[in-house]
């Protein structure tokens, strides 16, 4: 299986995710179990978020890795000018260690949100 595949799949299996978790939680809201206790004792629910959380990462860094792969390239940068299609490279990447670390801090909070 090559790695443009197994990211297809990742980001289509992690929407499913996103859409049991989303029911999920509107059920929960329904039936009036939401509250603060619930989300400081029920562990499935941490367990649940924190699914959600690594795949939501997932997601995104497959999204944003695509849109750089696809559009950060010396051909479609050189198209506006030739000096940014020479450093096209160098943009890709500034672009995915930003993303990359600013995906890093958001969970690395949330994780601490959920579980302290």
């Amino acid at each position: 299986m090559n790695l443009g595949r197994l990211f297809w799949y990742a980001q289509r299996y992690s929407a499913l995710y996103f859409l049991v978790f989303v029911i999920y939680l509107e059920f929960l809201y329904l039936s009036n179990q939401l509250n603060f206790i619930f989300f400081e004792k029920n562990i499935l629910f941490k367990v649940l978020a924190t699914l959600f959380i690594l795949l939501a990462n997932i997601h995104g860094f497959i999204g944003l890795w695509t849109v750089g792969t696809d559009y950060l390239t010396k051909r479609t940068l050189g198209f506006l000018s030739d000096g940014l299609g020479g450093v096209a490279n160098t943009i890709r990447k500034t672009y995915e260690f930003f993303f990359v670390a600013i995906g890093f801090a958001l969970t690395i909070s949330y994780f601490y949100i959920i579980w302290f």
